[in-house]
């Protein structure tokens, strides 16, 4: 278990001599089933608020596993929401909870708040601490490295190394495809499109051999930033016709309302951006919904679709295609994806309501992702599976192209 009931109160004794506002947040996690609290697990958590708060906030954990987190006001509700969907979603698939299906919370302002805010800590403080899991126990809930054996994390100067490098970055060496395709009953797949991605694997073993370009998630997200414009430049400057038409960019809402997006769009013919998808991920989204809104509206007012990207089971249920104004969501495939939906009828309802070929299932690596997506009716494939039959069918005319990340 953790304990930093002394440091959070050394540093509410530190910032009130600041005499500076801010708010705290506390998180019951205390009230999760505390099958589903293991240290690792907090540890991620809390790791979790520290990458992306910055030098904006803090979050402490004491002794009965609330956690509470200390900000400024240059973190704004939405934002502050998106980490806390992201947070719940690691205790979401194991937890057994009062109430409704998030966490409880309770908030604070300060200074005025102070003395209630103390007196919290001390009650906490005094009472009893989680039992210590057994090794059994503790397996279940271990946390994946989220690096391979001797990679190197990605560092603010790495960034901007990599941010100039790719000025001068020749993508044909890093393009990769695979098509998206209609698969109806037992019949061959039908290509929708091709989608042509930029590997981030060989992206970094290229520019930073050895560093996981992945592991330090605000890193990468400027990274993708700056990916985006250069994506945009080369299929603005395409010139064998393989972007004309019929595909997606996973792009950020940045960039659609940016300069780099409204000269790429300058140079698609009108008559094809209703062949165009921009894919989206969850998290850009949530972060800021008025700016999705935004970027939503412009986009498919000049004719583009929008795809949700990077769902997954434990995802599903926080994202609606239909409110939010989507045209299609790609699901990705995992081997608990079907155990998953079995065990929330909500969840099926969800999958099922989505809407005739609007979802996309991705990385569909065998038979059972097929077999899965018949009894939800989901029409639209992707993955190595796909790839196979695709060969066993040479007649298979090619579609259109896809250029987007793969993370």
């Amino acid at each position: 278990m953790i304990d930093q009931e002394e440091k959070l109160h050394g540093f509410l004794a530190t910032f009130l001599l600041s005499n500076k506002e801010a708010s705290v947040l506390q998180l019951k996690i205390s009230l999760i089933d505390e099958a589903a609290r293991d240290d690792s697990l907090l540890m991620l958590v809390l790791n979790d608020f520290y990458n992306t708060l910055g030098l904006d906030g803090q979050a402490f954990c004491l002794k009965n596993d609330d956690i509470f987190i200390v900000y400024n006001s240059k973190i704004s509700e939405s934002f502050l929401k998106t980490i806390l969907i992201r947070a719940w979603l690691h205790f979401s698939s194991k937890i057994k909870m009062s109430g409704k299906e998030q966490f409880q919370e309770k908030h604070y302002k300060l200074p005025q708040d102070t003395d209630a805010l103390k007196h919290e800590i001390s009650r906490i403080g005094k009472g009893p601490s989680r039992k210590p899991q057994t090794k059994k126990e503790r397996q279940k809930f271990v946390i994946p490295p989220t690096i391979e054996k001797n990679e190197k994390l990605f560092t603010p100067e790495m960034l901007a190394r990599v941010s100039k490098a790719l000025q001068n970055t020749d993508f044909s060496n890093i393009i990769r495809s695979q098509s998206v395709c209609i698969v109806l009953d037992e019949t061959y797949p039908q290509p929708l499109f091709e989608e042509v991605f930029v590997s981030i694997a060989d992206l970094g073993e290229s520019i930073l051999p050895g560093v996981s370009l992945t592991a330090t998630p605000w890193l990468f997200q400027d990274l993708t930033e700056t990916l985006d414009k250069r994506v945009l430049s080369s299929v603005s400057r395409h010139d064998d016709g393989a972007f004309r038409k019929a595909f997606s960019l996973n792009l950020n809402i940045s960039t659609i309302l940016s300069e780099e997006f409204r000269n790429f769009d300058s140079n698609i013919l009108s008559n094809l951006k209703n062949t165009i998808v921009l894919e989206l991920q969850p998290t850009d989204i949530l972060s800021d919904l008025n700016s999705y809104l935004i970027a939503r509206d412009y986009a498919q007012n000049l004719g583009y679709k929008i795809c949700i990207d990077g769902v997954t089971g434990n995802t599903l249920e926080f994202i609606d295609r239909e409110r939010l104004g989507a045209d299609y969501l790609k699901l990705a495939w995992s081997s608990d994806l079907a155990d998953i939906l079995q065990s929330n009828t909500e969840l099926e309802d969800l999958l099922s309501n989505i809407g005739d070929n609007r979802a996309i299932l991705c990385r569909v690596d065998n038979e059972n992702a097929m077999q899965f997506a018949k009894k939800y009716g989901i029409t639209l494939f992707q993955g190595r599976y796909i790839q196979y039959l695709l060969s066993k069918n040479p007649r298979n005319r090619r579609g259109g192209t896809t250029l987007l990340y793969n993370y």
